[in-house]
């Protein structure tokens, strides 16, 4: 397996994701082709870790589970599977409402293992989907669908980037995308390992490249996350594993200032939606256990320049 850190991430990512597709009789998000991608030996030590995390999450139940399966489905779906498919599942509902008011291109920003482009269904044939990422994960990735022998769709551009020293506006140009259209663009599961001002810069070069009325959508954790007095447990052990990996999490947003925050950016925040908006649309009457997460939030913003 790739040792290099951000591939890790996207092979994790993309296992809980194909995990919920493949376990769930009413998937929030059926990501169908997700399990496909990765090697049996890939699926089989992650399954092994995430099971064997058990007593970290919930000492309890690693007692009282007594199956490896019991427990690698008890950690996946309390501590990883609903806040990665409800993310994905808002970010492309809101993608198929924007191709249908006329948008034409979907840039997707760390795009690790996203499989959009290998589901996308009836599009126009003129839209464009750019995945941009690392240049380690992105060759990872394509080497990975070459193995596979997945044919990878005319529409779609590969566009390599280190965010740390590279331009995400000169990446995007040699790669055709154009700044005339109306443009989607979606960053999951980032910000909080932002500084925020490395963020703004990041909104402020979307919005400089981008048409009025193009889109931005993200996730975020409220600032209460970042106090340990108040912090849900869970949320609280996930600061600590992210942590221990090296990549801690950093950056949290006061939810009711978060569109004043965003003014200098040249964004307008068109809807913020709370863990509760979050458990409604998507978890609300569900009988599998899968809640949406405390102190993570879905916002999509609207360039405004």
């Amino acid at each position: 397996m790739e040792s290099k850190k951000e591939s890790l991430t996207a092979i994790v990512s993309c296992f809980a994701r194909g995990y919920h597709a493949s376990n769930s009789r009413e998937p929030i998000f059926n990501d169908f082709i997700a399990k496909s991608l990765l090697m049996d030996e890939e699926k089989q030590l992650i399954a092994a870790n995430w099971a064997n995390a058990i007593a970290f999450f919930d000492q309890e139940k690693s007692e009282t589970l007594e199956t490896f399966d019991d427990k690698l489905h008890w950690v996946m779906s309390n501590q990883t599977i609903p806040q990665l498919v409800s993310r994905a599942r808002y970010t492309e509902d809101r993608l198929k409402a924007a191709i249908q008011r006329g948008f034409k291109q979907y840039v997707i920003l760390g795009a690790g293992f996203d499989t959009f482009a290998l589901r996308q269904d009836r599009l126009p044939e003129d839209f464009v989907i750019y995945e941009v990422d690392h240049p380690a994960t992105q060759a990872f990735k394509i080497n990975r669908l070459e193995e596979l022998g997945i044919e990878i769709p005319e529409n779609v551009r590969f566009v390599p980037v280190d965010f740390k020293n590279d331009s995400l506006h000169d990446g995007l140009k040699k790669s055709g995308y154009d700044e005339q259209k109306y443009t989607y663009f979606s960053l999951l599961g980032v910000v909080m390992y932002l500084d925020k001002k490395d963020f703004y810069q990041l909104l402020s070069s979307v919005s400089e490249m981008s048409v009025n009325g193009s889109s931005f959508i993200f996730d975020y954790l409220d600032d209460t996350a970042f106090d340990d007095s108040i912090a849900s447990k869970k949320l609280t052990q996930m600061r600590q594993i992210t942590a221990h990996t090296g990549e801690p999490m950093v950056t949290g947003f006061d939810p009711f200032e978060l569109d004043r925050e965003l003014q200098d950016c040249n964004m307008l925040l068109y809807e913020n939606l709370s863990p509760a908006n979050i458990e409604d649309m998507y978890f609300k009457g569900r009988e599998d256990g899968l809640h949406a997460f405390d102190h993570f939030h879905f916002a999509h913003l609207v360039v405004h320049k």
